[in-house]
């Protein structure tokens, strides 16, 4: 069996190398868009960029002997500078949707994903239970115009729901016991839980995801060369274990990977 695998894990190797050789729209060197402010994602401490994507986009380059180059940009300016030409790709923690894939291509998704529950330590045996956050008057906080918000106001129509203008403002109140559960995208409610002893030991998060979403790297809508090596290099990853090291750097927590 490990003969196999790595056998195939050079055939793979092999077909992604000639692919990205071969393959208009791979460029000598990738630039790849990305935020720098999704922790644990992709963010910048002493002044360096660090985070999953960056390492996954290291990663890649390594596996399609092509340099990177990261470019920081606003999230709203990625998808412009992604048509535009300014970058060759997004890895930046992004989630498909509908109205996003009308717009750029996607490579196969690397992790799913959704929003997740934050509670206080002290709460865990009442609202553990997976039933528990339908609980007519529970008293659920969310990030306004956020996928959160939505699953709230669309799941939850008994809760008590209120509405923050951030992230700080939704926590604070859950520490300060003016709601129960604060609801927001899983890699927040990794990095608020990442490090009990230097960041929030009062709370934790319950890492049953509310809704279904997939993370995964998007490029220019025709540029099918590249996005089919990505996902042969995003294969080879895989198979050789390379993913589940990255994730397991930067994710403290059990996560379910797409089996693409």
């Amino acid at each position: 069996m490990k003969t196999f695998r790595l056998l195939l894990s050079l055939l793979l190797l092999l077909s992604v190398q000639l692919a990205s050789a071969a393959a208009p729209g791979v460029p000598p060197t990738l630039k790849i868009g990305t935020t720098a402010a999704y922790q644990p994602l992709t963010f910048k401490a002493d002044n360096k960029l660090q985070g999953m994507e960056i390492d996954l986009g290291k990663a890649v380059g390594e596996t399609l002997k092509i340099r990177t180059r990261f470019v920081v940009l606003p999230r709203e300016e990625l998808i412009p500078a992604l048509e535009s030409g300014k970058i060759d790709v997004i890895m930046s923690g992004m989630s498909v949707t509908d109205q996003r894939a009308a717009q750029v291509l996607f490579t196969n998704p690397y992790m799913k994903i959704g929003q997740m529950a934050l509670i206080r330590t002290d709460d865990l045996l009442r609202w553990s239970r997976p039933e528990a956050l339908f609980t007519p008057g529970a008293r659920v906080g969310v990030t306004a115009n956020t996928t959160g918000a939505a699953f709230a106001k669309s799941k939850l129509p008994d809760a008590v729901i209120t509405r923050f203008d951030n992230t700080d403002a939704g926590v604070d109140a859950l520490e300060a016991g003016k709601i129960d559960i604060f609801i927001h995208d899983a890699p927040t409610i990794w990095r608020l839980t990442a490090n009990m002893a230097t960041q929030k030991a009062d709370l934790m998060g319950l890492y049953r995801p509310l809704t279904d979403e997939h993370l995964a790297w998007a490029v220019k809508k025709q540029n099918t060369g590249l996005a089919n090596a990505l996902n042969g290099a995003l294969e080879i990853l895989k198979q050789n274990g390379t993913l589940n090291l990255i994730m397991g750097r930067w994710i403290p927590v059990q996560v379910k990977i797409n089996p693409r």
